[in-house]
This record gives structure tokens, sequence and C-alpha cells, in this order.
């Protein structure tokens, strides 16, 4: 056990009453009233204090934010203030801290030291907080524009006065909190990785001590184009040219997005947005439209294409021909139906099953024999039109030969010999000349086609010796046919007139095989009058022999002359020419009054031997017969009287003509006869 002594004690006692008298008197400091300060600028604020006091005055001393502003020792002298804050602080007697008219540059934490003799130094600390009061409020964004899905967007406000203490966010009312989609730091409030639901009207209210005030702000979410819609009206596979149709395209968006269009990557116009017309389609316009959107304030662009195909039927009809393949005896069908868009697809399901054509197809058969006479189809598809053509082949048959001249520029005869067959496909002709081909022969020609063969400097003298044979042939048939051109003539002649006997019209034909290249019209008669003029013209030489009126081309089987006396008398005649050779004239036609036409004159020849034989028989048997009578009784006979008989030949007339047809201008009634054109014949009896 520990037993302490009395000394011990004593000492022991008044040692531990100093120390707690000793520490009983040390100093302290605190504050009065609160330690945290808010107030407004241009107000006065103490930061009071009170500390327990010895009999030495205490060190007083303010410190802000680290750095020494105040010093003084109670009682002492004049307090050291800072320079800075001489116009705005004051130490109080007790050493507390006085603000004369606040400016914001004054909030901060400050610390008041006190230190007394055979003491520590104690502290005390005081929050100041100067506010103003807020003002000029503006929210603003970063970056100007929030876009889906990019990045964060951020609002932000500005005060142009004043501070918050209290911030709070809303979105259309609601108020924000700080999360994954919502970040709020300080003035700032950010959207991360923006939505289209995002956009609406965001507010911010702020808050201070002496302050309140809410200030809003829109803000558009820009999206788009989303996936563009393309429609093509009418809805159909293809357009027929000439057709209108109508593009639409659109695609939500904000902004709603433009719309352009591009054909084949080529800009296209359009007067009407999201839309683009097209009239009167052209194949030329086939192809692919694209319509591109764009969003005018992101940049963002989506396309979307299509492909449009305009048709046009070929033009015309298709046509099938069928023709002989060269050398040999195989036929060739062809169908063509060249052009459209895009080009009909042919085929001859008769012949082959299998095989087409676009366009055009050929399509041979080398052994034909059975197809004379059947017809055979060429089927055509296209989209705008379906159908067909057909074509039957068919041997030669109905040979025609011809013969036909011309004078040359040199005065050479020209004799043109035609053989003409009705074949599908078209013969082909091979000539000889009395067994002899005629590839062989000077001045003989063949033509392309070989249906003709062209003679030059033909000798019309050696008309009817020689003898051509043409021979017709195509795969499936031939024919043969013998010519003999002969010399120029005529066939046969006629004549009418029209009632008043002042016009006539001449008619004639040939022979199918003679050589004839022009026929002169002769007349012999009285004078001719001009009904144009209504002036007589004296030809008093055409009473005596034949003159020509009219030269008439080889084509030419009729001819017209007005201007006649109806009560004279005229005869005619159609010479054939072959160039200046004549051949034999027709029989003369007459017409007027009088005279015996030539046919009459002939019926008269030929009743001259009867009349004779008439006259005999009359001469036996009339004496018989007046002996008999004058035995019977005297008888007195009357005198017989000539019998005048008086014969026209008018043949039937091919056409009536009406009276005052006017004389053809070619007529050359005033002009002598053109030479090598009258050639004096035998005249003919009236």
């Amino acid at each position: 056990m520990f037993i302490l002594n009395s000394v011990d004690f004593h000492h022991t006692y008044f040692g531990l009453l100093l120390i707690f008298l000793i520490r009983g008197c040390e100093s302290s400091v605190k504050p009065i009233g609160p330690s945290l300060f808010k107030a407004l600028v241009g107000t006065n604020v103490s930061l009071a204090i009170t500390y327990t006091s010895q009999n030495a005055p205490p060190q007083v001393s303010w410190w802000k934010d680290g750095v020494s502003i105040a010093h003084w020792t109670v009682g002492i002298g004049e307090p050291q203030i800072a320079s800075r804050y001489k116009d705005v602080l004051s130490v109080e007697d007790d050493g507390s801290l006085t603000f004369s008219n606040l400016t914001l540059d004054y909030t901060g934490t400050y610390e008041v030291i006190v230190v007394q003799v055979m003491s520590e130094e104690r502290r005390a600390l005081f929050n100041l907080t100067v506010y103003d009061i807020i003002e000029k409020v503006s929210l603003h964004t970063w970056p100007n524009d929030a876009v889906e899905g990019n990045g964060t967007f951020t609002l932000y406000y500005i005060t142009a006065k004043g501070e918050a203490e209290e911030v709070q966010w809303f979105f259309n009312g609601t108020e924000l909190q700080h999360g994954s989609h919502y970040s709020v730091s300080g003035k700032n409030l950010s959207i991360i990785h923006p939505r289209r639901t995002d956009t609406g009207l965001y507010s911010v209210t702020l808050k201070n001590p002496f302050s309140f005030g809410t200030y809003s702000r829109n803000v558009t979410v820009l999206y788009g184009p989303d996936q563009p819609m393309l429609d093509v009206s009418p809805t159909k596979d293809f357009f027929v040219l000439g057709e209108s149709l109508w593009f639409s395209c659109g695609a939500q968006g904000e902004p709603v997005p433009a719309v352009s269009w591009a054909f084949m990557a080529q800009a296209v116009p359009s007067a009407q947005p999201g839309a683009l017309h097209i009239a009167n389609a052209q194949t030329s316009q086939s192809g692919v439209y694209t319509c591109m959107l764009i969003n005018t304030q992101t940049g963002a662009q989506l396309n979307k294409s299509v492909t449009v195909n305009i048709y046009k039927s070929p033009a015309g009809s298709p046509v099938c021909s069928v023709h002989a393949v060269d050398e040999s005896a195989a036929l060739q069908y062809h169908c063509q139906w060249p052009g459209g868009t895009p080009g009909a697809q042919l085929s001859f399901p008769t012949l082959n099953t299998s095989s087409a054509g676009i366009g055009e197809l050929n399509m041979t058969v080398d052994n034909p024999q059975g197809l004379d006479g059947t017809e055979v189809a060429c089927v055509v598809h296209h989209p705008v039109y379906q159908g067909q053509c057909n074509i039957t082949a068919r041997k030669t048959a109905g040979l025609l030969p011809s013969v036909s001249a011309a004078v040359n520029e040199n005065g050479k005869l020209l004799v043109t010999i035609g053989c003409v067959t009705e074949a599908i496909p078209n013969a082909t002709v091979t000539w000889s000349m009395s067994g002899e081909d005629v590839s062989s022969l000077s001045d003989h020609e063949v033509s392309m086609d070989t249906t003709w063969l062209h003679i030059g400097n033909f000798n019309i003298i050696t008309a009817g010796l020689h003898t051509y044979k043409c021979t017709a042939a195509n795969p499936l048939g031939r024919q043969s046919s013998d010519i003999i051109p002969t010399g120029p003539a005529i066939s046969e002649a006629s004549l009418s007139s029209n009632e008043e006997g002042t016009v006539i019209m001449l008619f004639w034909e040939v022979p199918s095989m003679a050589i004839v290249t022009g026929f002169d019209i002769q007349m012999k008669g009285p004078d001719l009058s001009d009904p144009s003029t209504n002036i007589t013209v004296s030809q008093s030489e055409r009473a005596k022999e034949y003159q020509t009126l009219q030269v008439r081309p080889a084509s030419s089987r009729s001819a017209e002359i007005s201007g006649l006396d109806p009560k004279a008398r005229y005869h005619f005649r159609v010479i054939p020419m072959a160039g200046q050779s004549a051949g034999e004239p027709s029989e003369p036609l007459s017409t007027g009054p009088g005279g015996l036409s030539g046919p009459a004159i002939a019926g008269i020849a030929a009743g001259i031997p009867c009349s004779l034989l008439v006259l005999l028989v009359v001469c036996v048997v009339l004496p018989c017969v007046l002996y008999h009578k004058k035995r019977n009784s005297e008888a007195r006979y009357p005198v017989s009287r000539a019998v005048e008989k008086a014969v026209t030949t008018l043949s039937s007339p091919h056409h009536l003509l009406t009276s005052g047809l006017k004389l053809p201008p070619d007529y050359r009634l005033h002009q002598p006869p053109v030479a090598g054109h009258s050639r004096p014949m035998p005249s003919e009896p009236l």
C-alpha cells in the first residue's frame, strides 16, 4: 500500500491547486452568434468574438483564407490592417472584425487567433458568403444543336449578376435528377446521348438568400432522316411510251428532310417538294431514279432508289418474209420487228419450238417441198404487244412475159423483156437467146433481180427472128416461157365521137410482144377549128394526105382530137413507132357525113363477085321471062333505078364524149409534120 507523509501531501496539494488556478485563467475565444454569415453585397457585417481576458492585453489577428488581413494588441495602438482591406475592414475594441459595404470579393473563410501571455493561442473560424441579387440570367447550349445519338448535349446558365446558392433543373415541369441520362453539375445540365424524346422545355430555378428566379429554354433534338418511303404512281411493272407517272418520297426527321432527285446519278429538277412528275414518258427516261433526303441542319443523308421501265412497241407491225438460200434448194424464213424497248421476241413455232430471236429471226429449212402453200406464223411477244405475222411460200405460177422499148439520148433503141411470175419467194430468172446464155451476148444485161433483160442498140430488122427464153425458179418449182419480140404493130383500133361530132376519141391496142416506143396520130380531112379562139384553122392539105396531129408515148392507148367540123368528113389512123422505124398503120377510122368508110369499102369489094353472079343469072333468066310475057301480052316495065348505097362504119365507142371539149395543146394543128413522123402512105378510098 502506498502512503503519503504529511509533508509530501502538502506539497502535492498546493502544486495541484496552482495548476488548476493557472489553467482556469487561460484565455478562450469564440464567435458571438453564428459562425456562418450570408450577407448581401453593399451591407455591413461584423464577425463578433468573445474571449476570456487576463491582466495582460491579448493579441488578436485575423486571417482570410490563410492570409493575414489585420493584427492588433487590444488596447495598445492602432490595429494593423492590410492596405487592400483598409477601406472595408475595421477591428473593434473587443477584437471583432467589421466589414463595411461588402463586395463579392470578401466571400471566404475567416480565422481569428487570440494570444495572451502565459497561454496558448486560441482560434475561431467564420465563413462569410456574400451574395448579390440574381439578375439577367441566360440559358445556353453546347453544342448549338442537340443531335440524336451524338455524344453529350449540355445546357448551362450565365448570370450577369448574382450567384445561386441552390440550382434545380426541370424538363417539361419535371425535376431532373443526376443519373445515367442526365448529369447535373454546377451550372450545367448535360444530356448524354440525346434522344428525339428529349425535345421539350428545359427550365432552371436559381435561389440564394436574397433572390429567386426560374428561366427556360426550348430544346429540339435533331434527328433523321429516317428510312425513306419512295412510291411510284400508278403502280405498274412498266410504263408505256407517252404515259405520265408520279414519284413521291419522304421520311421522318427534325427538321423535315429536304428531298432532291437524281436520274442515273444526274440531278433532276422538281417543281414540287417531295414529288417528281414525268409527263409523256420517253424510253430514254427508263432507269434508276434516286430520292435523296438530307437533314439540312445536321447534314445527315439517306437515299432510296427505284428502277422504272418505260417501254415502246416497235414501229409499225411485224414483217414476215421467206427467201431462197443462194445456190441451194433451201428456204429461209425471216421475221423482223426492229426497234422498240425492249426488243420484241420472235419465234417460228411451226418450224422450231425452241429457237427465238430479238427484233429479227432467220430460220432455214433445208427440205421445203412440203411447205408449198403452208402458212407459217411468226409469233411476236413484247410487253406492250403480242401478235403474229404470217408468210406462205408458193412455187412459181402465172408466168407473164412482156416487152417494152425506149430510145436513149443517142437515138439507139433499147428493148426490155420482162419475165414476171407469182412466186414466194421471188423466183430467180435465167435467160437465153436461141439456146445461148445471154451473159455471153453483147448489149444484153440482166437486172439485179433477174426479172428483166435489157437489150441495148436493138436492131428492129431482126425483130421476130430470135426467140428468147426465160426460166423462173424458186426452191418449190419452176416455169419457162418463150418470147419472140416483134416489130411495131397495131392489133386493134376504134373511134368514138361526142353527140355534136366536134370531138373524137381514138382507141388502139398493140400485140403483147410488139416493140413500140410511141405512136403517131394522123388525120386526113378538111379544116379544123380551134374551140378556144373560135378561129378556123386552114389545113387544106389534109384533104389530100395524112398529116401527123399528135405524138403519143408508148404507154398511151387513146387520143382525143377536138375542133372537128361536124359537117365534114375526117379519116384517122395510128402508126406504131419503134425508134425511127414505123410499123404498119392501123385501119383507117372515119367520122362525119357522106363517103364510105374503110370497112364499108371493104364490104363492097367483097360483094362484087356476088353481084356479077346475080347479073349473069338475070341475063339468062330475063330473056326467057320476056319471051314468055310477050307471047301472052305486051307489058310495060318501069325503068330500074340505080341504088345508091352509102356505108359508114363506126366502131363502138369506148367512151361517150361530151360536146365542147377543147383541143389539147400538143395537137400541133399549125405545124408541119415532125420529121420522121410524117410518112406518105397509100391514099385510102373515100
